[in-house]
């Protein structure tokens, strides 16, 4: 059983100084409220380039607050990617607008104008731009046929934190962006997101809803804080391989769930139990996040360089399909491997065996989850790319040169390929 050198399915990226960050914020009496707020919101908004930065306690918060932001007239049509992380089409319907799906590129997951203009009618108030899997939808294309419609765009940012297109920062371009800094995202806060515009009226909204927003108890974001810093520190390659990877390979040869956290139907049910509403980001994360922008450049192009080495290596492989950058820039937050969905589990238990952990997706064809569902409309109707095709292999960098190789080589092995 291969304990040393296993590689986690996911790693979670907090850089140097985070747990000393954190206990100086808990002693210091700086959890909730500090000076690291305004500070990180500058920061943040050099960064990208853009003046006015919202900071939320969550992703899914900063996308509430850009909706009401946005000041969209109620019951306005709101275009989604059929294929997206599905709480955030149900924030929508939640607050009184029409989700409407439109399709994706096969090789990308992204929608473009083809894909969208067909969507567009009277009632549509706004597009959502996604890059997904930290690849930049066609971004300006979508934005120019928007303006045409008279029509904003949100642009979700959350797997795309630092990708530019034409050296500019992605979530620049639309309307509004929103920005996740949850823990499997490249660019964890302990938590926390973010919305940036460049309109002073967006601002102003959201400045407003702001100031009567609360911020979450102090006692829950030091617990969270903590729990996502023994999740870093379990996931370090090492520890990994010696605490969690035992269990996987247990409950593997028990044929037992691969600690797989909820999707589909059953996270949307999850989801609208929990009353959400818009809540402040809190000074811990904005501290976390100072710390974040002095590195999150250089950990984005180990990234890709990890995302390249395994692309090259891997080369043609039967009934599986490595990701292609084909809009600009791409930092593989997440490497999704398309596979045959027969397969695909096949591929997930042998490359376990060899040491070497992989995710299913949280993504999902949102058309065949039944709060989407219209009348007439089939369950097992299918419009967009399957979930059941998709396994997530991490590429971050604290993950070495040396472990793509092997994980290439494990890939073709499991097809019958030679090795190099």
């Amino acid at each position: 059983m291969a304990l040393i050198g296993s590689v986690p399915r996911r790693c979670v990226n907090l850089p140097p100084g985070s747990l000393r960050t954190l206990a100086s914020c808990v002693i210091g009496g700086r959890v909730q409220d500090g000076p690291a707020l305004e500070e990180f919101r500058k920061k943040l908004g050099e960064w990208l380039g853009i003046p006015h930065v919202f900071g939320a306690s969550a992703g899914r918060s900063a996308f509430q607050l850009a909706l009401e932001a946005l000041g969209l007239q109620d019951g306005a049509e709101i275009i989604f990617p059929i294929f997206t992380f599905p709480v955030i089409p149900m924030v929508a319907k939640m607050l009184g607008y029409e989700p409407v799906f439109c399709e994706v590129d096969p090789e990308t997951f992204n929608s473009g104008p083809e894909h969208i203009a067909p969507k567009i009618t009277a009632k549509t108030g706004a597009i959502l731009a996604t890059h997904l899997f930290g690849q930049p939808c066609p971004i300006g294309e979508v934005v120019a046929l928007a303006r045409t419609r008279g029509i904003r765009v949100v642009e979700d940012c959350a797997h795309a934190c630092g990708v530019r297109v034409g050296g500019k920062q992605v979530g620049t371009f639309g309307d509004i962006g929103v920005f996740s800094f949850a823990e499997g995202k490249n660019m964890p806060c302990f938590g926390g997101g973010a919305i940036a515009t460049a309109d002073d009226d967006i601002a102003r909204r959201a400045r407003d809803i702001l100031a009567k927003a609360p911020i979450p108890a102090k006692d829950t974001l030091t617990k969270k804080a903590f729990s996502i810093w023994m999740k870093w520190l379990l996931t370090r390659p090492f520890m990994f391989g010696v605490t969690a990877y035992p269990v996987l390979r247990l409950k593997l040869l028990l044929g037992q769930q691969l600690m797989d956290s909820a999707v589909g139907n059953e996270l949307l049910g999850q989801f609208m139990d929990t009353n959400p509403r818009v809540s402040r980001l809190s000074n811990l994360q904005a501290a976390i996040g100072l710390l974040q922008l002095k590195h999150i450049d250089a950990f984005n192009e180990g990234a890709r360089h990890n995302a390249r080495v395994l692309t090259e290596r891997l080369g043609e492989v039967p009934n599986v399909k490595a990701p292609r950058s084909l809009e600009g820039d791409h930092i593989y937050v997440y490497y999704p491997l398309t596979v045959d969905p027969a397969k695909r589990d096949d591929l997930r238990h042998y490359l376990l065996r060899y040491g070497i952990d992989s995710k299913t997706t949280d993504m999902a064809d949102c058309t065949t989850l039944s709060p989407f569902l219209k009348a007439g409309d089939k369950e097992n109707k299918r419009n967009g790319p399957s979930e059941a095709s998709i396994l997530e292999i991490c590429v971050y960098p604290v993950i070495s040169e040396n472990k793509m190789l092997r994980i290439a080589r494990a890939i073709r092995a499991w097809a019958g390929l030679p090795k190099s």
